[in-house]
């Protein structure tokens, strides 16, 4: 049985994206580049700062990122809502026994706005941000201190992430005996 949960945040527990890429699209307008939703998305998809990284390449002025943080961070929390049955399904893991962690490269102070305007931040035992300073996705050090500092078992745990890089595959050495699976939330909400 399912018992623990490591969560992704954008993407994953929290539906961010849509905001994100109105963002980007925007400030890439006031910088005279125009591009669609669906290639931000694609690019942001595989990682933010790669998204960046492109449009800088193509000449975009050096304030676009700073600019995008900026009005990433004061944007509405309700504009950013939790993905259906996410609140449910975390409530669910902590009524069992089990726990619910959070692994993200955004800022702590982001994370917690969302957190706790959606009521959720006292659902998770341990939130790591890019504050904690363990190396980006898909370098597991923040999923093995995780592993390790709550002794998690293999079976009982599960992470969820929109990306391949969000996962922790199976037979990484360095993450012991931990397997992770891929999963939908009307399947996981069954198997909790």
């Amino acid at each position: 049985m399912i018992k623990n949960l490591i969560w992704d945040f954008d993407g994953s527990l929290f539906n961010t994206y849509p905001l994100m890429v109105e963002i980007f699209q925007s400030v890439l307008a006031e910088h005279g580049y125009t591009a669609s939703r669906e290639e931000i998305l694609f690019l942001m998809k595989d990682t933010l700062g790669k998204a960046v990284e492109y449009y800088m390449e193509l000449g975009v002025g050096e304030d676009f990122y700073r600019l995008f943080q900026l009005r990433e961070e004061a944007a509405d929390p309700s504009l950013q809502p939790p993905f259906p049955h996410a609140r449910q399904i975390c409530l669910k893991v902590r009524e069992r026994g089990g726990k619910n962690f959070l692994i993200t490269h955004r800022s702590r102070s982001t994370v917690m706005k969302l957190l706790y305007h959606h009521d959720m931040a006292s659902l998770f035992s341990e939130i790591i941000t890019k504050e904690s300073g363990y190396k980006r996705k898909p370098d597991p050090e923040a999923f093995i201190a995780v592993i390790a500092s709550h002794s998690l078992i293999a079976e009982e745990t599960l992470s969820i992430g929109d990306r391949d890089l969000d996962i922790l595959q199976q037979g990484q050495p360095e993450a012991g005996p931990v397997s992770f699976r891929r999963t939908v939330f009307l399947l996981l909400f069954r198997l909790i």
